[in-house]
């Protein structure tokens, strides 16, 4: 085959997206190395910069970041902080110059499933093997035991959430009966994923994905009273699949109980010392510590400083086993705004709506999933304190916002 420029993009990009999941320890050679094939198109005129006023904010939001670095009281932690977020400036920049010919949107996608489908084998070889040598703990087959060694459960369910759309619409508008099947089966395999990755998050925005992809594929196929007895079967076959699996029943019910005691008495259930607390119960407590943070410094207490902040909050409610594991509010808007203030969580809400808006004009539909992924479970998770979430916001949000009127003309061609 020929290598020109286009392909060599093409084949590039498509290695970029794909291959950072199974080498998250070589994402930053990977961008280099994709900033400089962009760099040569520019220079060789292969490549047009065209000026978006959505990369543009995205872009911004690195110096603003910036700004709240200089009262450090760690400045190694703060300068950690700031070579994580260095994504918002690398993939605005590389996707503002936009390519002079078409690309072929589905080899890219294709390359992101064979790298998902890929790394979840692996997932699966790693816990069989781990479940073998711990004699047979069934423990070592679920959560970070199954997907630690790629990333954290959280982040893998959310790339399965965008392979389940992919094959739900290549399933919905099949070119072949081989496809058709092969992405009902590839769909049942990452819903039945979920369950070994156990996270709550995951596995609530998939179930809700799925409820609005056949919802509407339903709606417009078969009518209300179809969609009303599916649903009914779903919602029932969901909540036997919750009490069947313990792992699972044990998350879901802990979870409501925990809520419903932290509405009794907030206080109480923030302020009472307790022994060792983990999971949604930490949340909680960690959520409540935020807003008072943010009540109290509204204009944040700077990048860097937020793990001083918390534990020194944690000790106020008496909290000392929870203060001493140094743990992030566990959500990213509380995460962001305790650091850089309501300035800062309102421009990082900014930049989402903007993308749902722009995804939403354009007709976007993988841009509009990409961002509701991110912003549900920001909910639980501080998404940007990891490179698995922010490399993959961004690098597919910044993709389909500046080189979307190629990736619509492309050939439907594998």
């Amino acid at each position: 085959m020929k290598m020109n420029y286009p392909s060599i993009y093409e084949w590039s990009l498509t290695l970029l997206i794909g291959a950072w999941m199974l080498f998250p320890n070589l994402t930053g050679l990977l961008c280099i190395l994709f900033f400089l094939i962009v760099l040569y198109g520019a220079i060789s005129k292969n490549l047009r910069f065209h000026l978006n006023g959505v990369l543009v904010g995205i872009a911004l939001f690195f110096p603003f970041y910036a700004l709240y670095t200089t009262n450090a009281m760690d400045p190694n932690a703060a300068m950690f902080g700031m070579e994580k977020k260095l994504s918002f400036v690398i993939f605005p920049l590389v996707f503002s110059l936009v390519p002079s010919f078409s690309l072929k949107k589905r080899r890219i996608e294709n390359g992101f499933l064979f790298a998902l489908f890929l790394m979840l084998f692996l997932c699966y070889l790693g816990a069989f093997f781990n479940y073998e040598e711990h004699n047979f703990n069934p423990a070592y087959l679920f959560s970070s035991h199954f997907s630690g060694l790629f990333h954290h459960p959280t982040y893998v369910s959310i790339f399965c959430a965008l392979g389940l759309f992919i094959l739900f619409r290549r399933w919905e508008t099949p070119r072949t009966m081989r496809e058709h099947l092969l992405s009902a089966v590839g769909i049942l395999f990452l819903l039945y994923t979920h369950v070994h990755l156990e996270s709550l998050s995951g596995l609530l925005f998939a179930a809700l994905l799925m409820t609005w992809l056949v919802g509407y594929w339903l709606l417009k196929k078969q009518g209300w009273t179809i969609l009303i007895g599916v649903f009914t079967t779903g919602v029932v076959v969901f909540y036997l699949g919750i009490y069947l699996i313990p792992s699972l029943r044990s998350n879901v019910f802990d979870s409501v109980s925990f809520v419903s005691n932290y509405m009794k008495d907030p206080y109480a259930y923030t302020h009472v010392p307790r022994g060792e607390i983990r999971g949604n119960d930490a949340r909680l407590i960690l959520w409540s510590a935020s807003a008072e943070l943010l009540k109290e410094h509204p204009n944040g207490v700077g990048v860097g400083n937020l793990p001083f902040a918390i534990e020194a909050k944690l000790l106020e409610y008496g909290q000392v086993n929870l203060a001493k594991e140094h743990l992030n509010p566990h959500n990213q808007f509380f995460h962001t705004a305790v650091e850089t203030g309501w300035i800062g969580m309102l421009w990082l809400l900014a930049l989402l709506l903007s993308m749902l808006w722009f995804g939403w004009k354009h007709k976007q539909e993988l841009l509009i999933l990409v961002v509701c992924a991110f912003a549900f479970n920001g909910l639980f998770e501080s998404m940007l304190e990891r490179q698995s979430g922010i490399v993959f916001w961004l690098l597919w949000s910044c993709m389909l916002i500046g080189i979307y009127p190629v990736l619509n003309n492309q050939s439907n061609e594998s």
